[in-house]
């Protein structure tokens, strides 16, 4: 049998001070996943759906697509982002996760409450007469 050495590795150990140099470099130089693109263009995207809602228009994902292109295309937008129409292909995917990013839905509201009459109290008074 042959003796195999069991090499120990002596420990080594950082003070404060130096975690924090590690820790503060760290958040200075790594990011943590991927850049997000066009924040303005978004931006802009979330207060066109906003507008759309208020006057109470339904938005689809197409419609987001189409208007997400077109805010790319503006001239503003095109000196952030030079290449931004040509890149953005505006998939399912990314289209939804831009809705929950802003928490919006595709649904609106389906009937807006009818106003009442202004005698309505009076109709009511008066076909409780007529009931009894």
């Amino acid at each position: 049998m042959i003796n195999k050495k069991v090499s120990v590795r002596e420990r080594t150990s950082y003070s404060i001070e130096e975690k924090l140099i590690v820790v503060k470099y760290a958040l200075k130089h790594i990011g943590s996943g991927r850049k997000a693109f066009y924040l303005k263009a978004k931006d802009k995207l979330y207060k066109w759906i906003i507008e759309q809602r208020k006057k109470g228009l339904a938005v689809n994902y197409i419609m987001v697509k189409l208007q997400m292109h077109k805010i790319l295309k503006e001239p503003v937008i095109q000196k952030l982002y030079p290449m931004g129409d040509n890149e953005f292909q505006g998939t399912l995917t990314w289209i939804q996760s831009f809705m929950k990013r802003f928490d919006l839905s595709l649904r609106r509201k389906t009937k807006i409450s009818q106003k009442l009459p202004e005698d309505t109290d009076a109709k009511l008074e008066e076909f409780k007469r007529f009931i009894i």
